[in-house]
């Protein structure tokens, strides 16, 4: 067992911790830039040796402490270790004072990341390479004093680096990627990248910009602006014998673009022109900087990077009414996922900016009078509806329509629109006969429901007498309240609905949604989500199925166990348990995947939020069929969902080309079909099919990437299956 552990630990702490301190440093945690990066940080062996050493350490020493295992993970720790640990193997000898001071450092940046980690992560800011500029400090100032520690020209002759490690053939192919004939401004770009990890050569650049690429089409575009902006403006303000060095352009300007370019904001045109902006700022910042550390013969290293990258952030953070530029809210650690899911998740969870309300009726009414209605609906009161109940021939009563009781929405029930206490109750309202008005009691008899600390609803004109509650009841969504009635300024029954943010009766109203009903269409229901019905309307509340309310009602502490058949035809199973985060945000975990999938259910609706962990598990697969499911009796309507770009597994070379230019617009788009379907046998209503689908539009030419089926039975998803061109899913539910 203890073993095991070791072994767990390696490959879920240590192993992830270690990669991702490569790539983070381009705001990644990416594999494949990881690997890149530490394989040409060898090329200058004693220096990648050194480096990743620190970071060993560094992750090491974390672990063992306790701090927590997702800023580990993602290599936020560890990372300017590795930046010390190449920097030291590039300046100094090996050696056992040289060994020991490394360890020295590495423990000293891990003790400043996590300091400032504290202090700055409280206003929302980022500490970036300032531990490796403070670190390297301590190191080169009192360097002198150390007799056994020397100096190295191995940057300078690293060419024997290369000799020493494969020989004649590997120096031959080095000394002539080296002396490639390209043109200038790519030389100086790929020497640039290189010289961020202490290099000054251009196949370690070029390795590292054609990872950038594969990785992120976004931050490569955004390394090139930085990078042309830098070179551009030293020229026309003539400093280019102080700024334009490799390590300037490379640790400096071309981390401030990717930075603020993609990854601490989300990429637009906007976040691009700040980009060209930002950098002659760091121009001025670094001149200034090198000059004042060169009083003490400190380097400025990428200091100035960490200034403006910080300073700009936190200037970001104190606006009142953000705009333009968008911080990222959910850090993805990829400019284009975080765009992606940014645009998707700016439409489909605006619902989380409501307290969902529902209609407050049962049964099809019509809505007379909408917002800014051209009757009362007017100024401060315009944001209200009006609703009655009509027959076929279009007439809200029958007989002659002399009498209240002949209307058909008289003394009909009315219904609390969502959860609350109540906070008032007037109910001392005669009703009017018929085309009378009473202007002295303009609201008549009301209720107004506090269901949230400035949010009220009103609902007037009711039947007096006709209360059900009393002022302080907490009532819930769907309770009996009154009955409608034609009271106050009525000139025949019909119920009236505000909402307002003070108790008062008659506040000012909000424009504020409805969360789900449905509306008659031309030929069908068509449900609505977090809109506000028309005027005209025919509009209904939804009605909740139960064998989908219960099987998708998946609680905190509940458990879920599925068997399957990979693509290889073994089986396996997963065990998912639900829990709530700190937050009392819903998920699945899987254990044995380490997969979160995190979930809403509002009792109309379920659906997924993020998934985070392994994609190739069978969480993910579900995450991807049941992306949002209605509870509700949905008919033959088919739902459409919108699904971020990055969720595409099929990455062809379209979205590719689309990355580039997906911050200044999109033409490909991605979303979730899901449509119910019961048995043929209509004596089987306990076996209910979802059939879900994910389509890609490219220029408006649809395509299918998967297709789902969920099953549903006794209360439970009792099997579900997930199919694309390369991979079959089926699962079935283990009944344990």
């Amino acid at each position: 067992m203890p073993v095991q552990r070791h072994i767990n630990t390696f490959r879920n702490i240590i192993l992830p911790a270690t990669l991702n301190s490569y790539s983070v440093i381009f705001f990644f945690n990416n594999k494949l830039l990881a690997i890149v990066i530490m394989l040409v940080s060898f090329f200058n062996f004693f220096a990648g040796l050194s480096g990743l050493i620190a970071v060993l350490v560094t992750v090491l020493i974390a672990n063992s402490m306790g701090f927590d295992k997702i800023q580990l993970k993602n290599g936020v720790y560890s990372f300017n270790a590795l930046l010390t640990g190449i920097g030291m193997g590039t300046f100094f000898d090996p050696g056992l004072v040289f060994y020991s001071l490394l360890l020295l450092a590495a423990l000293l940046t891990l003790i400043l990341s996590v300091t400032f980690g504290g202090w700055l992560y409280k206003y929302g800011l980022p500490f970036l390479s300032i531990p490796f500029v403070i670190t390297f400090w301590f190191i080169v100032l009192p360097s002198s004093q150390f007799e056994n520690l020397g100096l190295t020209q191995r940057n300078i002759y690293w060419m024997n680096e290369v000799y020493a490690i494969g020989g004649n053939s590997m120096l031959n192919f080095f000394q002539t990627m080296d002396s490639l004939p390209v043109h200038k401004m790519a030389d100086i770009y790929l020497r640039s990248m290189s010289s961020i990890f202490f290099q000054d050569n251009l196949i370690t650049g070029l390795f590292i910009t054609i990872a950038l690429l594969i990785c992120s089409r976004i931050a490569f575009s955004l390394s090139i602006i930085g990078f042309v902006s830098a070179y551009f403006f030293a020229k026309f303000s003539g400093s280019a014998a102080a700024s334009i060095t490799y390590y300037n352009i490379g640790a400096n300007y071309m981390m401030v673009a990717i930075a603020i370019g993609g990854f601490f904001v989300i990429p637009s045109k906007y976040s691009y022109l700040w980009t060209v902006l930002l950098v002659p700022l760091t121009s001025l910042v670094l001149l200034f900087m090198s000059k004042l550390l060169g009083f003490i013969q400190l380097p400025a290293f990428s200091l100035p990077f960490s200034f403006v990258v910080i300073l700009f952030v936190y200037f970001l953070l104190l606006r009142t009414n953000p705009s333009k530029l968008k911080l990222t809210p959910i850090q993805y650690y990829s400019p284009e996922i975080n765009l992606y899911t940014f645009n998707n998740n700016k439409d489909r969870f605006s619902n989380f900016l409501y307290f969902p309300l529902h209609l407050p009726f049962w049964g099809e009414w019509t809505v007379t009078q909408g917002h800014d209605g051209k009757h009362t609906h007017k100024g401060d009161w315009g944001k209200a509806f009006d609703f009655m109940l009509f027959d076929d021939k279009s007439k809200t009563y029958a007989s002659n329509g002399l009498f209240c009781e002949n209307y058909y929405c008289y003394n009909k029930p009315v219904l609390s629109p969502a959860d609350g206490f109540v906070e008032d109750i007037i109910d001392n309202v005669d009703d009017n006969e018929i085309g009378n008005v009473n202007t002295t009691d303009n609201w008549g008899n009301t209720i107004i429901i506090r269901h949230l600390p400035g949010l009220y609803t009103q609902l007037s004109h009711l039947k007096k007498g006709s209360f059900k509650v009393s002022k302080g009841n907490f009532v819930k969504q769907g309770d009996l309240l009154a009955h409608c009635g034609n009271s106050g300024r009525s000139p025949e029954p019909h119920l009236h609905f505000q909402v307002q943010i003070t108790p008062t009766l008659g506040s000012r109203t909000i424009d504020y949604p409805f969360a789900y009903y449905y509306e008659m269409g031309e030929k069908e229901l068509q449900l609505h989500q977090f809109s506000k019905p028309p005027e005209g309307a025919l509009v209904s509340g939804v009605t909740t199925n139960i064998l989908l309310k219960t099987a998708f009602d998946i609680t905190p502490n509940s458990i879920l166990k599925y068997s399957y058949l990979n693509e290889k035809g073994i089986e396996n199973s997963e065990l998912w348990e639900a829990y709530t985060d700190a937050y009392n945000y819903k998920y699945l975990y899987c254990k044995e995947t380490e997969s979160s999938a995190f979930y809403v259910n509002d009792g109309s609706m379920f659906y997924f939020t993020a998934f985070y962990g392994n994609k190739e598990s069978l969480l993910y697969y579900f995450y991807l069929s049941a992306y949002k499911v209605f509870l509700g009796e949905a008919g033959n309507t088919e739902m459409n969902d919108a699904m971020p770009l990055s969720i595409i597994r099929n990455k062809k070379i379209s979205i590719w080309l689309h990355d580039f230019i997906a911050p200044f617009c999109t033409y490909i788009r991605v979303w979730h079909c899901i449509k119910q379907e019961y048995c043929t046998n209509l004596l089987d209503v306990e076996l209910l099919f979802l059939k879900s689908k994910i389509q890609v539009s490219v220029f408006g030419k649809t395509r299918t990437e998967s297709n789902s089926t969920i099953t549903l039975k006794e209360n439970c998803i009792i099997e579900f299956t997930y199919e694309t061109s390369k991979t079959k899913i089926q699962a079935k539910w283990l009944n344990s």
